[in-house]
């Protein structure tokens, strides 16, 4: 095994691409007009597979209590990203009191409930936690499994591929896929690329990385009309290619990096509500503000992340990145 770089000098690059990532993902959620939102639709789901790549790449050699503190960090998530969307159903969604009572007496906190979530990362309670889910239990996979981690990650890469070819149909028939076909595969794919960094770094030079990004973003392309293998197949070029790309960057651009590097899951827990909120206001918007919504939305959920970071709050370091 080559040495971890987990210790060394903080890689920039990778802050910089995840700040792309975490662009790609609200641009997702609140999308560009038709034909071009669908396409950046397709593109841009590679920002997921990349936070869970980030994630695998920082567990190598990670020690059992660092892991246990991601675990933490990471039910952390979970619990804010609950409670503030059930805070938002109260306010923004009219839900009173008896409401509430019905709905926190529903299967919500069954055994049956818990176990499906286990399985498939899917809550009723917030359902962008899908992510955070996965994430989980990717650090318990790590923590458990050992050396047959990367063994089972092999296995979803290649079952994502079936479970997606014609005639068995769209992924999205699979709730599973999301977990154990998709974040799953990436994580050990990350884990697997600070591995053999070295490696890769020798046998694919910086025009070979790009060709394969400019690949993986065409393939992508093509599964508008074609279905989502394209998609898988196009994710799973792109998303190392570009990864093992920009990590060998180490650009600082301050502004930018905080993105990706300090911001991301204050970003993500928070964006949604923010575009719940800009919809119910916006509800006739002009073709011009169709295509700056997506930039108000982000602008504005980066200005509240930004005013709780320089707030001096109990709650300061609750979002920082648990591999960082």
């Amino acid at each position: 095994m080559e040495t971890s770089r987990i210790n060394r000098e903080r890689n920039y690059g990778l802050d910089f691409l995840k700040g792309i990532a975490v662009c790609l993902i609200v641009f997702v959620h609140m999308p560009f007009p038709k034909p071009f939102g669908v396409y950046l639709a397709y593109v841009g789901s590679v920002g997921v597979s990349l936070f869970f790549m980030t994630s695998g790449y920082f567990s190598l050699g990670a020690s059992r209590g660092r892991l246990l503190h991601a675990i933490k960090r990471t039910c952390l998530y979970i619990l804010v990203a609950d409670i503030l969307s059930l805070l938002w159903l109260m306010v923004h969604g009219g839900y009173d009191i008896g409401r509430l009572a019905a709905f926190l007496k529903s299967d919500v906190f069954t055994l049956e409930h818990f176990l499906k979530i286990f399985i498939t990362s899917q809550s009723r309670v917030c359902h962008i936690a899908w992510f955070l889910f996965s994430l989980l239990f990717c650090y318990v996979y790590k923590l458990l499994l050992g050396k047959w981690l990367r063994l089972l990650g092999l296995i979803g890469l290649l079952a994502g591929i079936v479970v997606v070819l014609p005639p068995i149909g769209n992924y999205m028939e699979f709730p599973i896929y999301n977990h154990w076909l998709w974040g799953f595969p990436c994580f050990v794919m990350g884990e697997l690329i600070h591995e053999h960094e070295s490696w890769i770094r020798r046998h694919f030079n910086i025009p070979a990385l790009v060709l394969l990004c400019l690949l993986g973003v065409s393939i992508n392309l093509l599964a508008r009309h074609n279905g989502t293998l394209w998609w898988h197949i196009g994710n799973m070029i792109l998303a190392p290619a570009s990864f093992v790309l920009f990590s060998g960057f180490n650009m600082k651009f301050n502004r930018f990096c905080l993105l990706g590097g300090t911001y991301p899951f204050f970003i993500y827990i928070v964006h949604p509500l923010v575009i719940s909120y800009y919809m119910s206001v916006r509800q006739n918007p002009s073709t011009v503000e169709l295509w700056l919504r997506p930039f108000i939305v982000l602008a504005a959920t980066v200005l509240l992340a930004t005013v709780y970071y320089q707030s001096k709050s109990w709650l300061g370091t609750l979002f920082k990145h648990p591999n960082r």
